[in-house]
Order: C-alpha cells, then structure tokens, then sequence
C-alpha cells in the first residue's frame, strides 16, 4: 500500500492510550541548501505529508486530524500543504485513492497464480488479507477512518469497492463464462469489508491473514451459487 508508514503501535479506539506522534526522520531532508531538484523536494514533501497523515489520523481521529498537526509531523509549513493538497479532506482522498489502487493491483496480480477461479479467489484475498495486515495505521486510514472524513472520502471509498467487485466479477466470469448477477459482487465485497473492519476498528489487524480460510469458504460458495444458471447449487 502507499507510502513507507512506519507502525508505532498506538492503541486503536483509545485516544487516551494513544503515543503523540512525533515527526519522521527517514524522509526528511537536510537542512539548509543541499542541491536536490526542486522535482524531487516537491515528491518527498507530499510523501510525508500522506505519511503524517496516516498516523495523525490513526493517532487523532480525522475529524481532530489539523493541517497544522500533519504540517508538524511532516515537518513542513501550512503553505506547503496547500501547494500540494487543496484541503484535508482532499490529502485524505488523494491518500485513500492511491492505497487502494496499489492494493487493487496487488490483488489483482495475486489472482493470476490461481489454476482455478477458486485459486484465484484465495490468492486474492490473501494478498488483500496479508496487505492490510502489513501497514495496519493505512488500512486504518482507508477501512475505517474513511466513515468519519465526509461525503468525498466516502463516494471514494464506493468508487473503490466497486473496483474489487468488478475484479471479483472476471474471477466469476473466467469459471462461469459470464459474471455475477447484478449486485451480487458488490454484496460479497460489502460482507467481506464488514469482517475486515471490524478486525482493524479493534486493533486486530494482524489477525485478518488468519481469516483466509473462512472467507475464502464463505465467498467460495456465494460465487459458485451465484454462477449456478439453476440457482439451487
């Protein structure tokens, strides 16, 4: 997923227990003048600025996620948020965006080692499953900090489930030789988001690998019976 946020294991859904965050010295720049193209200056500073909030968020909540706490974190000024991001709420969906389409095509090319549409399936939701796991303060960020940061983060977040379901609707299409009935797809996505939220709302993030069996089951069936032309497999 985007970006190269380090986990600081803050306690999720107890901001009283929660670690301030403090700002990130991997990606910051010497001081003073140092020579870098101004091409590359701008890449780092937006880098850090989607890094600070992923863990201001995580840490604060978005709604008490400031520019002015992020600017800090990322150690740049409020203008320099600006040049790069209109608002908050646009940092926020430009970080959601770019997350899930590196995720969706981590799954996607984790598909193409299944022999089977049932291979492909598994294979999916265990890059999806193991991804999350990975950078839990992300997948915070995109799963559940989502519900919170207003009407353009959530149409995002649709717009970007409706990209898995249409992933899940080849997989269904490459076994049955059409895809699923309408809706269908964006049901198992929904269910499967449902049971991935939980997990990270609680701080269980690196159980969701263990889920793969069940889900995998679980969807398994949904897509068989839906590819079913008798209706009743």
């Amino acid at each position: 997923m985007v970006g190269c946020v380090q986990d600081e294991s803050p306690t999720v859904g107890s901001p009283g227990r929660r670690r301030r965050p403090t700002a990130p010295r991997e990606l910051q720049l010497p001081s003073g003048r140092h020579g870098l193209p101004r091409r590359y200056v701008v890449a780092n500073q937006r880098q850090r600025i989607v890094d600070a909030l992923v863990h201001v968020v995580f840490a604060y909540g978005f709604q008490a996620a400031s520019v002015e706490r992020v600017s800090a974190r990322a150690g740049v000024s409020r203008r320099t948020f600006y040049e790069q991001f209109e608002s908050k709420e646009d940092a926020f969906a430009q970080a959601t965006d770019a997350a899930a389409a590196q995720l969706l095509a981590r799954v996607e090319a984790a598909t193409a080692h299944g022999a089977t549409a049932s291979d492909q399936l598994r294979e999916g939701l265990a890059a999806l499953l193991d991804a999350l796991a990975e950078q839990p303060q992300l997948a915070h960020l995109c799963i559940v900090a989502v519900l919170t940061a207003g009407p353009l983060a959530i149409e995002r977040r649709d717009a970007q489930m409706r990209a898995f379901a249409r992933l899940l609707d080849e997989i269904a299409a490459r076994a049955a030789g059409s895809p699923l009935p309408p809706l269908t797809s964006e049901g198992i996505v929904g269910a499967i988001y449902d049971v991935v939220y939980k997990r990270i709302a609680a701080g269980r993030a690196s159980e969701l690998p263990g889920l793969l069996d069940d889900l995998h089951r679980f969807c398994a069936l949904l897509v068989d019976r839906a590819s079913d032309p008798r209706g009743d497999a």
